[in-house]
């Protein structure tokens, strides 16, 4: 009886081992393509990182543009229509 108990729990331990082996397995490959993943969209996020100042350039030349397009008909090249909102939306 002692020898089965024995060879019951053996068996027990290495199939619990190659569980946590095969979990342990996936985590790490998971934890890679995570990275991987990570990686690209730090590279996206670089590629496409604007500095402050050249984003207010970009604002205040719209801003410009805007004025001068409802200012006068052809005073600009972003086409502006003058509007009036009387009411607005409620749900």
């Amino acid at each position: 009886m002692g020898r089965v108990v024995v060879g019951v729990t053996a068996t027990v331990a290495v199939a619990a081992c190659a569980v946590a082996a095969v979990s342990v397995a996936r985590r790490v490959k998971s934890r890679r393509k995570w990275k991987k993943v990570a990686n690209v969209l730090k590279e996206v996020e670089e590629g496409c990182d604007t500095s402050v100042g050249r984003l207010r350039q970009v604002v205040d030349a719209m801003a410009v543009e805007m004025h001068a397009g409802l200012a006068s008909e052809g005073g600009s090249k972003l086409k502006m229509l003058l509007t009036y909102v009387d009411n607005l939306p409620n749900g």
